[in-house]
């Protein structure tokens, strides 16, 4: 692989964003954290299924995360806490649009739960929320985004 802008991995698989905006993985399938379609593990890398100018991304093993120079976020793969943001806890094997969310300026995630900032200074979680880490109040999960 080459002209890799940068990579992201934890555990059992790896996600690579080359330079001209696309994402490429390997490694442990079982919850379609690959994004390529399926749930069969690589071992050499598969571009992640209809993404492309991506900014940057973000992957805890399970779920990955991606930000898109539109300012517009994608998850795949686990999604048993909404961590994927796009209100429903079903497993993706190809990248979603987090529900409702737009104009992210960056975006971080660790666990079970990811944090947006918006390029209007506000941030947003979705997630897992059972120490109240999504800051919204409660120990509520959430499958979309709510402001801090």
């Amino acid at each position: 692989m080459s002209d890799v802008k940068t990579i992201a991995t934890v555990g059992r698989d790896t996600t690579a964003l080359k330079n001209d905006g696309t994402v490429w993985t390997w490694g442990a399938n079982d919850y379609g954290q690959l994004g390529d379609g399926t749930t069969i593990n690589r071992s050499t890398p598969v571009q992640v299924s209809g993404l492309s100018d991506v900014k940057t991304i973000a992957t805890v093993g399970r779920d990955t995360t991606a930000l898109k120079n539109d300012g517009t976020v994608w998850t795949w793969g686990a999604n048993d806490y909404g961590q994927l943001g796009d209100g429903t806890t079903i497993n993706r094997s190809t990248p979603v649009q987090v529900s409702g969310l737009s104009d992210v300026k960056t975006i971080a995630t660790v666990g079970r739960d990811t944090t947006a900032l918006k390029n209007d200074g506000t941030v947003w979680t979705w997630g897992a929320n059972d120490y109240g880490q999504l800051g919204d109040g409660t120990t509520i999960n959430r499958s979309t985004p709510v402001q801090v």
